[in-house]
């Protein structure tokens, strides 16, 4: 669930000559150069001002892209891609790469059949707009993905407990929000930027609340404000829509029943939200189901007592929101994914999945082109989901 609450600033001078180099590298040419050199090489230093230590690869690389939805009218109020910048992204990567199932990838991780580099699409939540919008580009550029769903809210119709606190934030009242989280906090609401900035400190702190307290803050939350049911209704994908789309090709997979931080759960809430949600998915689509995603996926709200429950279940893969590529050999139980996916120009999402591509040597740490780093560059440690006042899903 990355909260760009960046998008509603003015553009910086770095971030108009950033972008400007971007779009030079990308329409010049030496995007392809750069490519290449992501084929052959990978960075496993972490120097942003220097030209960094680097060694050839025998091996290809993988790339899960995790999106949330496509759209930019209503919940998620923290999402705004619109279709044609999607379209866009699909067009690239296919164009580009290799385009990989789920399926696919766990195959080619245990045994690669080729060493070029793949791209992975997958998406969180279930939103409805993925049906509206996200469907007809990857029926046009024939793109496998998987869809992650959080199973009782795509049963009741309902949007996940943390769209909810975004909402009571986006229509209060008052300017300012008074709630009692770790300690007495108090939040200036004059703009929607605080707005969301307040929303998401308050669900990351409820993200380390054991799940029984989380629930029932969110009720003494919510009862502080009066919900537009409007703007909650017929956000979810049903399953109508959820089988229409897996007879086009589109996977999906458990994102637990009720989008907890599994790392807070009992092991009896675990074994409900990580069983029940496979077995009333495969029910439901009349298929299998053996992908997983950790809500909010972060290493605090994945923790480690989930991993017996998802093998024990019979599950095949589990995602994370940690950046980075995934390579032969790795754990499938701790994909990496990147939300990139969140960048408005087409040329700075080519550099900068070519760039993850490229720090596949040094995975968590700050990858650099050598000299374009001071314009370029936004350590990849932190993501959109990790800056100051974001958060995830």
């Amino acid at each position: 669930m990355p909260v760009d609450i960046h998008g509603s600033e003015e553009p910086t001078r770095r971030s108009i000559w950033r972008d400007a180099v971007a779009a030079g590298i990308y329409h010049t040419g030496a995007l392809r150069l750069l490519q290449t050199l992501a084929r052959n090489y990978e960075f496993k230093g972490t120097n942003r001002r220097r030209l960094l230590p680097s060694r050839r690869t025998d091996h290809p690389k993988f790339l899960i892209l995790c999106y949330h939805r496509i759209g930019a009218d209503g919940i998620p109020l923290f999402s705004e891609l619109s279709p044609n910048v999607f379209e866009a992204q699909m067009r690239y990567v296919r164009r580009r790469y290799r385009v990989l199932s789920l399926d696919d990838l766990c195959d080619e991780m245990e045994k690669p059949s080729r060493k070029e580099d793949a791209v992975v699409v997958t998406f969180d939540d279930g939103y409805r707009d993925l049906h509206t919008h996200a469907l007809p580009v990857l029926r046009k550029y024939q793109i496998p993905a998987t869809i992650f769903l959080p199973v009782a809210c795509i049963e009741a119709g309902e949007v996940p407990w943390y769209d909810r606190i975004f909402l009571a934030l986006k229509v209060f009242p008052k300017d300012e929000f008074e709630v009692v989280l770790d300690r007495p906090r108090s939040f200036r609401l004059t703009s929607f930027r605080e707005r969301l900035q307040a929303a998401a400190e308050i669900i990351q702190y409820f993200r380390t609340l054991p799940d029984d307290r989380r629930k029932e803050y969110c009720k003494t939350f919510e009862g502080r404000v009066n919900l537009p049911l409007g703007e909650l209704k017929d956000r979810m994908l049903t399953w109508d829509q959820i089988r229409a789309m897996r007879r086009e090709g589109i996977s999906f997979g458990s994102h637990t029943m009720t989008h907890p931080a599994v790392s807070q759960l009992t092991e009896s809430q675990l074994d409900t939200e990580v069983g029940d949600s496979k077995r009333i998915l495969e029910n439901r689509i009349g298929s299998s189901a053996v992908h997983f995603a950790y809500p909010f996926g972060k290493p605090a709200d994945c923790g480690t007592a989930a991993l017996p429950f998802l093998v024990r279940k019979g599950y095949r893969s589990a995602a994370t929101t940690n950046e980075g590529v995934n390579k032969p050999g790795d754990n499938c139980f701790q994909l990496r994914r990147s939300q990139i996916g969140n960048e408005r120009s087409i040329s700075m999402f080519a550099f900068k999945l070519n760039q993850l591509f490229l720090s596949a040597g040094a995975q968590d740490s700050t990858v650099i082109y050598s000299g374009l780093a001071p314009v370029l560059d936004e350590p990849l440690t932190k993501s959109e989901s990790q800056r100051p006042g974001t958060t995830n899903a």
